[in-house]
């Protein structure tokens, strides 16, 4: 799902007319800032300057179809007819293609949020929500699973959900997901850790994990307490029965069928400690997600086709799926607790593991299941947990020198008991 390089030869007409489409959406598109505001501030210059010259083919004989766009961004059809103008504006026009080819290559290289929308997708597809996951047979490991890699996993998805909503059908189709694989019967442990003031989702979620995990926690959810709770859950590092591997895994990703096989395998190399198994993650809009669950959970597709599904793509992020040798995360004191709400967590955790070994990336696709968006900056527009930002290079940085994955950290304090831990009273 990457872009492809432009030169500015006709050839290269059809994928010129559709980069100039994707950079419309782009730029007036009102969910590409809400996705991440800082990849919107490193990339919307490019969009302005690209969407300015997609403005000219308009004015060369795509003027309705430019508008139609630029009225319904999301609407398939509308992409698709720009697209096909634009094609004819640049057809016989050698200026306009060099100028277009020369502004696509510069942008494409520096942007972090893209756009993709397959030929075969379509926006009228029927909800997949929990009512039709909840009608599915329990999930079954397929028949022929492969021969056991040289790892044992612990995969770890830390969850809330106060409405029982989307994010638990994500949850949900991820567990389904994890459970058809074709890896070992017995070398992944599922565990899913939910945080609440109370056990909201356990009897939907406790049958499809090999682990369910509750603690105490009211106000923001913090991911990287629910990790680490997991992560302690799953023994001390080098302790007998503690798997070599962990890998932390967010509740909206929907993995293929090899997903296990394939990332547990890289670390067959000694060398081998960390990794993010993405370049860009597919963050898929609503009819995109439904008919992903459907073909991958509802049809048992071993994997989606990229050519069926819209959404926008994240360029390099921190989160959503890390795989690290499990002595590896105890030694830097898992995930920094002091992060509350969303943002900033990910990024320490990969600078610190930078830090003490290698973190790789591979290019494999990574599919994020739609949901509402999360409260990502406080009420006066500040970032969450700004006070921590780049904290792993400096003496402040998270080591756990007074434990972690603590299940009492937030219960509430009785008056008179002492605050626990140094570092959880700086936060």
């Amino acid at each position: 799902m990457t872009s492809p390089a432009v030169s500015g030869n006709e050839r290269e007409i059809p994928v010129l007319a559709q980069r100039l489409a994707d950079y419309v959406v782009l730029a007036v598109a009102p969910e590409v800032p809400l996705i991440a505001a800082d990849y919107w501030q490193l990339s919307a210059e490019f969009y302005r300057r690209v969407h300015a010259f997609a403005k000219v083919c308009a004015d060369n004989g795509a003027g309705s179809e430019y508008r139609g766009l630029l009225g319904c961004p999301a609407d398939p059809a509308a992409y698709r007819a720009f697209r096909a103008a634009a094609q004819r504006s640049l057809s016989g026009r050698g200026d306009l293609r060099l100028k277009a080819a020369a502004l696509i290559a510069e942008a494409d290289s520096q942007i972090w949020i893209d756009h993709w929308l397959g030929e075969r997708y379509q926006a009228d597809c029927d909800e997949f929500g929990l009512d039709r996951l909840g009608q599915l047979p329990d999930p079954v490991r397929p028949a022929g699973a492969s021969a056991s890699v040289s790892a044992s996993v612990s995969v770890i998805v830390p969850v809330r959900d106060r409405d029982r909503g989307q994010r638990l059908r994500n949850l949900l189709a991820c567990l389904h997901a994890l459970a058809d694989q074709d890896f070992a019967p017995g070398q992944a442990r599922i565990t899913v850790v939910e945080t609440d003031t109370h056990p909201r989702c356990r009897d939907l979620i406790e049958p499809l994990a090999d682990r369910y995990l509750f603690a105490y926690k009211d106000g923001l959810f913090n991911k990287s307490w629910a990790v680490n709770l997991g992560l302690r859950a799953a023994g001390a590092a080098g302790e007998s029965g503690t798997p070599k591997l962990t890998c932390v895994l967010d509740a909206d990703i929907l993995v293929d069928r090899s997903f296990l096989a394939r990332n547990a395998g890289r670390f067959d190399d000694p060398a081998h400690h960390a990794h993010l198994p993405f370049r860009w993650s597919l963050s898929m809009d609503g009819p995109a997600t439904d008919r992903a669950i459907w073909h991958r959970i509802g049809a048992r597709a071993p994997e989606v086709a990229s050519d069926a599904l819209r959404g926008l793509l994240l360029r390099e992020t921190p989160g959503a799926c890390l795989w690290v040798r499990t002595e590896v995360l105890h030694r830097i004191g898992g995930f920094d607790e002091r992060y509350e709400g969303w943002g900033g967590e990910d990024d320490d955790v990969a600078g610190r593991l930078g830090q003490v070994v290698s973190l790789t990336r591979f290019d494999d696709p990574l599919l994020h299941m739609d949901h509402p968006r999360p409260q990502m900056a406080h009420p006066d527009g500040r970032p969450m947990n700004e006070h921590l930002s780049g904290s792993h290079l400096t003496a402040d940085c998270w080591t756990a020198r007074d434990g972690f994955g603590d299940p009492g950290r937030f219960l509430p304090v009785t008056s008179g008991e002492p605050a626990r831990g140094s570092q959880a009273a700086r936060a």
